[in-house]
């Protein structure tokens, strides 16, 4: 098989592969246009960050990725760019932050 065929193939299998799971968030007003974003359960580790709304956008701050800038045109998505997989919510609420593609 050439290396173009091998690579076409890989491509499609790439592409077949299901968004993985994510996890429930709750979301409290912490202000007039803030919201504070956590996993559910209390844990002191369970923030994941906040969204504030400014000049008609929503600016994400990520306690995982401290220096990115995020920013979403509603609050959904801004909640979504929070929000970690399901299989990592555990481990965060324990205080284990997994290691994220960039």
């Amino acid at each position: 098989m050439s290396l173009v065929a091998t690579l076409h193939r890989l491509s499609k299998v790439g592409h077949a592969t299901p968004a993985p799971t994510l996890a429930e968030v709750e979301v409290v007003s912490a202000g007039d246009g803030d919201w504070r974003v956590s996993l559910p359960g209390g844990s002191p580790f369970a923030l994941l960050g906040y969204v504030t709304l400014s000049d008609g956008r929503y600016r994400v701050q990520s306690i995982a990725r401290p220096f990115a800038e995020l920013e979403a045109d509603t609050l959904e998505a801004a909640i979504d760019l929070l929000r970690p997989r399901l299989a990592d919510a555990a481990a965060i609420s324990a205080g284990i932050r997994p290691a994220r593609a960039a």
